[in-house]
């Protein structure tokens, strides 16, 4: 009797962890990080060496921007199972993403070592290849695995974005069959169709390119429907209201004195595809300057406050009092990852969700500046729609969230420009495609910074998008250039479309007064 009702235990144990992982991963695509969160850890709580549990709160935190926590769960995972390749793969990933590549080459050769044959890390381990200028050893590997396993959708994707693919040598023939003839989520699909678009693009046939990126988009709003709703119910202008109305001008003449501040920050703000590259590069290469990418340290340390604090956020930071900043500053800087070096004078912070959290940058750190990098909105609209994000970014799928998106965005530039005159500056996109090294300098000098030759244009590698067919150069610094900047003429055709959205849009965002 007791070995059947150990049985009978036993057999009911995956069972209940299968359901709550199934509930778990569509709380993941509806963007449920909290219900989420608590799936996995009741997962946990049964199996403690779950690494399914562990996968999903790695790609939680992936979506949240918290790669921080990303990595020490990738890192967990790979304590779990030091003989696990797929740990190291996953580990490599979350490195990937914050440009670590040294670390995550470590990584991948170690998975390699354990299974030489396993293709998601040789895919990553060619994304380090082209972080490193390797690109010709990249794209060898990516057509072997293609070859190997021709229906995987991550793969056709790293190798449609591996090269420039003439009409001649194009594969885009073959994948279409793949489409086709395969069974794919919608995650999938969409991400084929992406590698698909740009395979079009590459070959000139611009109508194809969009009807492919027109599809990809769908599929992957498809996919994440209740998130992509939210956002076209207001969620997002509710978001921007409510920073407003907590951010004050009366709240701004109360903040600290501005030469105090235990860590200079300078926030580089920007939709995606807006030019923050075309900033962070130069400025990063400064000797006063330190670079820390997209950390999402504050987004964290929010993430780990109890619900009822969370839930009044940004308000309960306009309420801290000088003890309780101090207390939530350091949590924050316990996020950085290194002691402040006094030879620093300022640190850049690339996450563009960091737009709404300005005010709390500037209650924690007083002397935080803010670069805003502005680009034509239609053109800044359609370079987003035409782009893959790994985040299940809920705006970015849709012609009119996207518009929407970029519109808020201005709308808080203008409120924090409004509050902080003298520690707000913009920078066109056009103008840094224009003259690149007279804005950097104009933005050194803004901070007190002298120029240095490390930060001109010229100290950057020549990137051809003909030749590499990607837009950026994975880590790389590359030189301005304006052929990156092409799509508004590429695709003039379809600009009335994203020109109504943005209409639309402002609208929506800049209602008439009175």
């Amino acid at each position: 009797m007791a070995a059947g009702k150990a049985g009978k235990k036993t057999k009911a144990k995956p069972s209940k962890v299968g359901g709550l992982l199934k509930k778990a991963r569509r709380a993941l695509d509806d963007g449920a990080f909290e219900e989420l969160e608590t799936l996995c850890g009741e997962v946990l709580g049964i199996e403690p060496d779950s690494t399914d549990a562990l996968r999903l709160l790695i790609q939680a935190a992936f979506d949240r921007h918290q790669y921080s926590t990303a990595t020490l769960y990738a890192s967990k995972l790979v304590q779990m199972c030091p003989e696990d390749a797929a740990s190291y793969n996953a580990l490599a990933g979350v490195l990937i993403l914050r440009d670590r590549f040294d670390a995550a080459g470590a990584a991948l050769r170690e998975a390699l070592r354990l299974d030489p044959n396993m293709r998601l890390a040789l895919d990553n381990y060619a994304r380090v290849l082209q972080a490193e200028g390797r690109w010709e050893e990249a794209t060898e590997i990516l057509e072997s695995l293609v070859a190997a396993d021709p229906t995987s959708a991550k793969l056709w994707f790293s190798l449609a974005h591996s090269r420039h693919f003439p009409a001649s040598e194009s594969p885009r023939k073959d994948l279409e069959k793949v489409i086709k003839k395969g069974k794919f989520d919608l995650r999938d699909q969409g991400r084929l169709y992406f590698a698909l678009a740009k395979l079009h693009q590459d070959a000139g046939d611009i109508d194809r390119a969009f009807s492919a990126f027109e599809r990809g988009n769908e599929r992957q709003a498809e996919a994440i429907v209740a998130q992509v709703e939210r956002v076209r119910k207001g969620a997002l202008r509710k978001s921007v209201a409510a920073t407003e109305k907590v951010f004050t001008a009366d709240w701004a003449e109360g903040i600290d004195d501005p030469e105090k501040s235990p860590r200079p920050l300078t926030l580089v703000l920007g939709p995606p595809r807006s030019g923050k590259s075309l900033l962070e590069g130069p400025l990063s290469g400064h000797s006063k300057v330190r670079h820390y990418g997209e950390l999402a340290v504050l987004q964290e340390v929010l993430s780990q406050l109890p619900k009822e604090v969370r839930d009044r956020y940004p308000l309960f930071v306009r309420e801290l009092e000088q003890e309780g900043r101090a207390q939530l500053r350091a949590r924050v800087d316990s996020m950085w990852g290194e002691a402040r070096d006094e030879s620093i004078r300022t640190h850049l912070v690339t996450n563009p969700g960091n737009v709404f959290h300005v005010g709390t940058f500037m209650s924690l750190y007083p002397g935080t500046r803010v670069v805003f990098c502005e680009r034509d909105p239609v053109e800044n609209t359609m370079a987003i729609y035409m782009r893959w994000f790994a985040q299940r970014l809920p705006y970015a799928w849709a012609i009119d969230t996207i518009a929407e998106y970029v519109m808020l965005y201005r709308r808080l530039a203008a409120h924090w420009e409004g509050l902080f005159p003298d520690r707000v500056e913009r920078i066109r996109y056009e103008a840094m495609l224009e003259d690149p090294d007279s804005n950097i300098a104009g933005v050194l000098s803004s901070h007190g910074l002298e120029w240095e030759t490390e930060c001109a244009d010229a100290e950057g590698e020549v990137a051809d998008p003909a030749k590499l067919g990607v837009s950026g150069s994975l880590g790389r610094r590359s030189r301005v250039n304006p052929a990156f900047a092409r799509i508004g003429e590429q695709y003039a055709a379809y600009r009335p479309a994203f020109e109504r959205a943005v209409d639309v849009a402002r609208a929506k965002v800049f209602p008439a007064s009175g």
